[in-house]
């Protein structure tokens, strides 16, 4: 079992980014920056459902992140893995407002005291994506060894 590292934690409560990379059902490689969350030994991805990216992990449901550190942009890991779980509902639109609170210091596309309800907004899935491997990049000069 492959263990997020304590200090990749860290960067992601301090509201570090992932670049997300998913593959059609043509294996083209799709790309996006997201919000990202970890529960234990899982990363975390919540998104809107029925968007492209969301039908790409069900035809593949390998994918890499790229996490970058907030102040310190060649402090990176890479992460390859696989959506092992999917949770829709209540639960998910829950977690985006977390992770909104965050990354912009308020509720997910309101203002605080509006409710989810009071507004149309799209509900939301979590993917748990269990790590396969994760490589650490701190600085140009200590780059992971390509394969």
């Amino acid at each position: 079992m492959v263990m997020i590292p304590s200090d990749l934690k860290s960067v992601i409560e301090e509201a570090g980014f992932a670049a997300l990379a998913t593959k059609d059902n043509n294996k083209e490689i799709q790309n996006h920056l997201m919000w990202i969350d970890f529960d234990e030994e899982y990363f975390l991805i919540n998104t809107e459902q029925e968007r492209k990216k969301t039908k790409n992990i069900r035809v593949d449901d390998s994918l890499t992140l790229l996490i970058f550190h907030p102040g310190q942009m060649y402090r990176s890991w890479e992460v390859r893995g696989r959506v092992v779980q999917i949770k829709q509902g209540t639960e998910a639109n829950i977690h985006i407002d977390k992770l909104s609170e965050r990354y912009v210091n308020k509720p997910y596309k309101r203002e605080h005291g509006v409710l989810w309800g009071d507004i149309e907004i799209k509900d939301r899935e979590i993917w748990f994506i269990k790590p396969q491997k994760i490589l650490s990049m701190s600085s140009l000069g200590n780059q992971p060894n390509s394969e």
